[in-house]
């Protein structure tokens, strides 16, 4: 297996103007992800990014959140997803200006889901059109949720089954 140049990655990814998402660390911000632009780039020095937040102002208001914060919590935009319906997985819901990690707990009629938040512990409804599988970028790579993968397989052998392969 190849050796995977972490700084090589971060400086594609993250160069000046690129769109990313930043995980905050802040009370209340945990499992969430807010949209951005890379104002200034990660150095080896300080490993930080300079962003501007797209949904986020500042304490008066007046203009974008502007935050110096580490390489670890960014990430690029992940990928587009093309409709989909959700099962009972991991999903990111976008709800107060950003996108938050959940469990889907309920399937309704309509394209409808039922989110719960762990850190919050609260369920939600959403419409399918907020929601994206959650995925995790890990060296490079958008990574799906464990349980996916492992769906995925179940429904091969279920086709198999099936087709009396």
């Amino acid at each position: 297996m190849a050796a995977v140049n972490t700084e090589e990655i971060e400086r594609e990814c993250f160069k000046k103007g690129a769109q990313v998402e930043v995980n905050l660390e802040e009370p209340g911000f945990r499992g969430s992800w807010f949209t951005g632009t890379v104002i200034r780039a990660v150095t080896k020095k300080t490993r930080k990014l300079f962003i501007e937040f797209d949904t986020l102002r500042s304490d008066d208001g007046s203009k974008p959140l502007r935050e110096l914060v580490d390489v670890i919590l960014a990430r690029p935009i992940p990928p587009r997803e093309r409709f989909r319906s959700f099962k009972f997985e991991e999903v990111d819901a976008y709800y107060n200006d950003g996108w938050w990690e959940g469990v889907i707990t309920g399937v309704h009629e309509d394209d409808r889901y039922t989110v719960y938040f762990r850190p919050s512990k609260e369920e939600i409804q959403f419409r399918g059109s907020d929601l994206r599988l959650h995925r995790e970028w890990v060296r490079g790579i958008w990574v799906p949720p464990l349980e996916e993968e492992d769906s995925d397989e179940e429904n091969d052998d279920e086709d198999e089954e099936w087709t009396g392969e």
